[in-house]
């Protein structure tokens, strides 16, 4: 038997397990052979090799058989010095295969967009594999007969990934290519071509899998692969399940008994949870054995079952808790999910789960069992929960680790502050998402006098900067939420807190520029490059745009200038060169000659707004090509009290913007406008080796991509940074580019020289999903002192 109880956790495998997905009923039956893949995963890649099926589930053939090896903790290789936990299995696939047939490979790091049967279909002809390129091995169609005698289970352990990789790549005709889409890597997405994603920069993974070795930060595509989670959510997926245990679970379940285990006593902090749950009836579940408990609680009643013989726990109906105890220890990790989705399904009202940590960190760490309960209520929000981390001492030297979220089923409706500063763009997203969250709100208006220019750990939790007398009154009852907007604001919070001692919750849009570790949640904007941790969610633009009222009032006062215009009109938003960019006379010209070819061919109109800094050849060079066309050409001050650029905007049916004007694109954006980029140079373009200077700049902070433009992998120097940038003592500059990626991967922005665009328009949802984490953060109440 592969697997006995015998062997330790997490239960290493000779033979990776097939997971079968059987043709679905009603399905016409093809007469293709089974498609077989091959998976590289571990167990810390849990929640992408979920996501990696689903996707797989979502765009396979009903009717066709598909075989998934999981290759994770195969026994006899040596994993030092591997970047994954699944390197070099890859090169094992011909002799694992049986050396007969086909096989895909795939990295775990990777999700398809069309059904992987097209690429196990592929015509080979005489090539041994194909692959997008000789060394790029990360996804493969391998021919197992001829790729035997290179690849094979003794090669694979014996030697160097480099050369399993060259000796093959060296046989003249043994590699074949394949569709460059079969294998995007990153930014090399095209929607409706690309057919398997591959998520290369670990730092950039949208799951997050080791968070104490990456310091992460957003991924612009993130959100393809985050949908695929919500619908793998919604349809209550996971790869294995009470009726379809991992082969592991069934093979010890079908192995020898363990010896039952002592009678274990309940903790003071898990009594007095359930004491104050008022839980009647108490679910012990265990794995080999139905635990047994040690005086429990008087008037509660126990019933104790074995997981291993009765996965579905028919035998027991729900109940108002559910204690896992000696499960999680001896469960694989492949079941962790769907047991935990199981236990959170039947507690009414509390989920106790007793474990042992076996690392210090990473997996199977007291942070990473933290982790998989947070998710697991975030999948079945409403029963609180309780975790205990014992220590194993082979691994682990600190005491017992507990960790408890309780939740109120129906909260009150919160007190809500929102702090506003007079800063426009930052009020008004504090704002938006006040009203977003439903519940009556109040705005504190603070004037600031001159000491606000002081970073803010100079100011701490103070109102230093905050004119008293001038300012709307601070005073109790303190609120339970308080959102604030910007820097400027992050002082006054933060008094605010420690007035309430410690009570009001604080969401922070933008930049704090203070520790993380003091807000409840810290909404970040691409453009301001902060690093991603647990309290810190990333949007891919700002949460509020002009308000309709706005754009309505400034389109009539021009509706006498603009009304007269043929349509389609066009709006060309220029900026005055910031954030590192110039706005020279030449990518200007390129564009405005281009917007007015495409203009006196639609019949259209052109609505061109400068700031009062655009430089005056800029405008020269404008005002010369514009003649061709109707159109009409505004300076910022030349006319005094009439919002042109929000006129146009509102009148505008396709919008134009420079890279410099992060302001406006994100408008177009958020008011459903069709916007497009115009490129500018940087500064240190005009510098000897600039260019060079500036990307050796970038990658040292953890920024820059490779000559593919994929990212680059993060080193020591940049998470430093990041570190550093997480007490408030750095700020990286703000930067645009960001900001543009983010909104051309979801296909809201094309580039105004670009031949298409990456994907059809997402239109975006941070508003949603900010007002969501927040109500779910005010459902849970704090853990008593």
């Amino acid at each position: 038997m592969p697997v006995t109880p015998d062997v330790p956790w997490p239960y290493f495998r000779r033979e990776p397990e097939c997971v079968v997905l059987e043709p679905r009923a009603g399905a016409p039956a093809s007469a293709k052979p089974p498609v077989r893949i091959f998976l590289g995963t571990e167990p810390a890649q849990y929640r992408a090799e979920r996501i990696f099926f689903w996707s797989i589930e979502k765009h396979r053939d009903p009717g066709r058989r598909y075989e998934i090896y999981r290759m994770s903790d195969l026994e006899g290789f040596d994993r030092t010095g591997w970047r994954t936990g699944f390197t070099k299995y890859r090169f094992a696939i011909p002799e694992l295969a049986g050396g007969s047939g086909r096989a895909i490979y795939n990295d775990v790091d990777q999700i398809y967009l069309a059904d992987p049967a097209e690429l196990f279909d592929l015509e080979m002809g005489e090539h041994g594999y194909l692959a997008i390129s000789p060394e790029e091995t990360s996804v493969m169609l391998i021919d197992c007969a001829k790729m035997l005698p290179l690849w094979n289970r003794t090669t694979a352990t014996r030697e160097g990934k480099h050369a399993l990789i060259k000796k093959p790549a060296s046989v003249p005709g043994l590699w074949g290519p394949c569709d460059p889409h079969w294998n995007a890597r990153d930014q090399e997405y095209v929607e409706g071509r690309t057919k398997c994603l591959h998520y290369t920069a670990l730092h950039q993974q949208p799951w997050e899998p080791f968070p104490e070795d990456y310091s992460y930060h957003p991924n612009p595509l993130a959100y393809i692969w985050h949908g695929l989670e919500r619908e793998a959510d919604a349809a209550g997926y996971q790869m294995f399940g009470p009726d379809r245990p991992s082969p592991t679970f069934r093979e010890l379940a079908a192995g020898e008994t363990p010896p039952p285990a002592e009678p274990r006593s309940l903790s003071e902090e898990a009594r007095r949870l359930l004491a104050e749950s008022g839980a009647g009836r108490l679910l012990a579940v265990g794995f080999g054995c139905a635990p047994a408990l040690q005086e429990p609680p008087a008037g509660l009643a126990v019933a104790s079952v074995d997981l291993a013989r009765d996965p579905a726990l028919a035998a027991v109906g729900p109940a108002d808790a559910v204690l896992a105890l000696d499960l999680f220890d001896r469960l694989p990790p492949a079941d962790i999910g769907w047991v935990l989705d199981l236990l959170f399904a039947r507690a009414g009202r509390l989920v106790l789960v007793d474990v042992r940590a076996r690392a210090a960190h990473g997996f199977a760490s007291p942070l990473w069992w933290r982790r998989r309960l947070l998710e697991a209520a975030r999948r079945r929000p409403g029963p609180s929960w309780h975790l205990e981390v014992r220590p194993d001492p082979r691994f682990v030297s600190e005491g017992v680790q507990r960790f408890t979220v309780r939740r109120v089923v129906e909260p009150p409706s919160p007190r809500v502050w929102v702090l506003a500063t007079g800063e426009e763009t930052y009020d008004r997203q504090a704002i938006e998402l006040a009203r977003a969250l439903g519940w009556p709100y109040e705005t504190r208006r603070l004037v600031l006098d001159r000491r606000f220019r002081l970073p803010n750990f100079l100011l701490g939790a103070s109102l230093a900067g905050v004119d008293r007398l001038a300012s709307t009154c601070l005073e109790p009852p303190w609120p339970d939420l308080l959102i604030t907007s910007g820097r400027k604001s992050v002082p006054a919070a933060l008094w605010i807190r420690r007035q309430s001692g410690g009570r009001t919750r604080l969401v922070q849009i933008g930049r704090p520029r203070a520790p993380f570790e003091l807000f409840d949640l810290i909404v970040a904007t691409p453009q301001a490059r902060l690093p991603l941790r647990e309290n810190v969610l990333p949007v891919a633009a700002p949460l509020a745009g002009i308000p309709a009222e706005r754009l309505e009032a400034a389109r009539a006062a021009w509706a006498d200038r603009l009304d007269a215009l043929p349509r389609p009109r066009v709006a060309f938003l220029l900026g005055r060169g910031r954030d590192g960019y110039r706005l020279d006379h030449a990518p200007i010209a390129r564009a405005t000659s281009r917007l007015v070819e495409e203009v006196r061919a639609s019949g259209g109109s052109l609505l061109v707004a400068l700031d009062r800094k655009t430089p005056a050849a800029v405008e020269s060079a404008l005002r010369g090509a514009l003649r061709e066309v109707p159109h009409i050409l505004h300076r910022a001050d030349a006319e005094e009290g009439r919002d042109a650029r929000t006129a146009f905007l509102a009148a505008a049916d396709r919008v134009v913007v420079t890279a410099d004007e992060i302001g406006p694109l994100a408008e177009a954006c958020l008011a459903g406008k069709p916007a497009r980029l115009v490129d500018l140079p940087r500064w240190y373009d005009r510098l000897p080796g600039g260019a060079r200077l500036a990307r050796f700049l970038r990658l040292l902070v953890g920024g820059g991509t490779s000559y593919r433009g994929t990212p680059h992998q993060q080193h020591l120097l940049a998470r430093l940074v990041d570190h550093l940038a997480t007490r408030g003592l750095v700020n990286l500059p703000r930067d645009p580019a960001e900001l543009h990626r983010a909104l051309l991967a979801r296909g809201l922005v094309e580039r105004l020289d670009a031949p298409e665009p990456m994907a059809r328009p997402v239109p975006l949802d941070d508003l949603r999903r900010v007002a969501e984490r927040v109500r779910g953060m005010m459902a849970e109440l704090p853990s008593p002192a």
